[in-house]
Order: structure tokens, then sequence, then C-alpha cells
């Protein structure tokens, strides 16, 4: 067993996704490199918001016939998804509830909340209560799936 480096649960060997808080498990399989952050990084980093201008999800193919390709723009503070029509992504689809999600905007980055869907929201096909995005995650919402890239 070993354990999440973001939230210290325990994790199967065979497991390449955290089942509780959704972070990518990589334990040196990656070509990534890591550098370390120091205290005087961090401060200067959170200052000035992460250094993200804004973030976008582009909308892939539904899981069950094709929608096209969208972009939808992440640059307000709290960007609500669902069905409804005060949703600032509106899906309309059944299997996407009223208000399904949010995605808010922090000092550290973009995070994205299930809002009590029905269906659930899954960040890299593990369903989500609410987790931190990170370039590229794949985001399901109903039969809907984007990518999530930061701009």
């Amino acid at each position: 067993m070993r354990t999440c480096p973001n939230c210290s649960a325990a994790v199967g060997n065979d497991v390449r996704f955290c089942p509780e808080c959704g972070k990518r498990l990589d334990f040196g399989q990656s070509t990534v490199s890591y550098a370390p952050s120091f205290e005087e990084e961090e401060d200067v980093s959170v200052t000035s918001g992460g250094g993200m201008n804004g973030a976008a999800l582009i909308e892939l193919d539904q899981v069950e016939g094709t929608v096209g390709r969208r972009m939808h723009d992440v640059g307000e503070e709290v960007v609500t998804v669902g069905r409804g029509p005060e949703s600032s992504i509106r899906l309309d689809d059944v299997t996407v509830s009223r208000e399904h999600a949010e995605v808010m905007r922090g000092d550290s980055g973009f995070r994205i909340r299930d809002a009590g869907s029905l269906n659930g929201t899954y960040v890299n096909r593990v369903r989500v209560d609410s987790v931190d995005l990170r370039n590229g995650d794949e985001i399901q919402i109903g039969r809907y799936r984007f990518k999530f890239v930061v701009t």
C-alpha cells in the first residue's frame, strides 16, 4: 500500500488516481521533472494569483454521441455548471442537474465543487465532492466531458 502525497489516504499499488481527493498518482512513472518550491517563492505566487490569468473548459465528445467542440471561459470567481437557465455553462441534458457543479477561482488556483447533483461530478474518472483542478484534468458532468486548460 502507498499513500497519496496530497491527502495521505491509503491507495493500492495499481491505482493511478487517489480515490479520496482525485489527485493523479505518478510515483516516479512520469518524465516531468520536479523542482521544490521554497518559502519565498510560495509567497510571491500566492500574492500574484498563482501566475494564472484564466482557464477554460474545452468540451470533448459526449460519452454517448457528439456535440462538437466548444470552449467555455472560466474567467469569473465562480462559474456555475448545470441544466438550469441561470447557469454560466448551460448543459441541456437530463443527466445534468439544474445546479450541478461550480468551478471556483482562488488564490492557489481553480477548484471544482459538486453542488449536490444526482449523477455526480467526476475528475479524471473519480467521483468528487470538491477537488483542486490541474491543467489537463478531465471533468465529466452527466454525459458531457471537458478538459480543464489553464490559459
